[in-house]
């Protein structure tokens, strides 16, 4: 049996709509892509779902695990406090057990989006559509 998994992408959440796009955006394209695991997002205030409704949304899916997963570039004290607060995750693990459907799910915290090559490549992209519409 192969595990079924879960991603839940969180955001800050904002009075404004591009935060929630945003988050909804890459959780869409991530689904889109890897059609084998389940997509969902959570918010940490101002919009919803909240990252709790974020889990439930999981329930009858029969998802095994599910990666918590900040859409933030770096850590600061929503991604190292509050989110794992909320959540229930322990810091120095970034895990714990949650229960879906009567049964146990590891729920796992992931890094944030961070340095990597494929943000640097969005950044230089972002730079040539400037230079293009100008």
């Amino acid at each position: 049996m192969t595990e079924k998994i879960g991603i839940l992408a969180l955001g800050h959440g904002s009075r404004h709509p591009h935060n929630k796009e945003v988050v909804s955006g890459v959780a869409d394209l991530i689904a889109k892509k890897y059609k084998d695991v389940v997509v969902r997002i959570g918010f940490m205030n101002m919009n919803t779902p909240t990252m709790k409704e974020g889990l439930d949304g999981f329930k009858g899916t029969g998802v095994s695990k599910i990666v918590a997963v900040p859409i933030f570039l770096a850590h600061g004290v929503h991604t190292m406090e509050d989110i794992p607060q909320i959540l229930g995750i322990s810091k120095e693990s970034r895990k714990t057990m949650i229960k879906i459907d009567g049964k146990d799910v590891a729920l796992i915290y992931s890094e944030p989006l961070g340095v990597d090559e494929l943000v640097a490549e969005l950044a230089y992209k972002r730079v040539n559509e400037a230079i293009s519409s100008n």
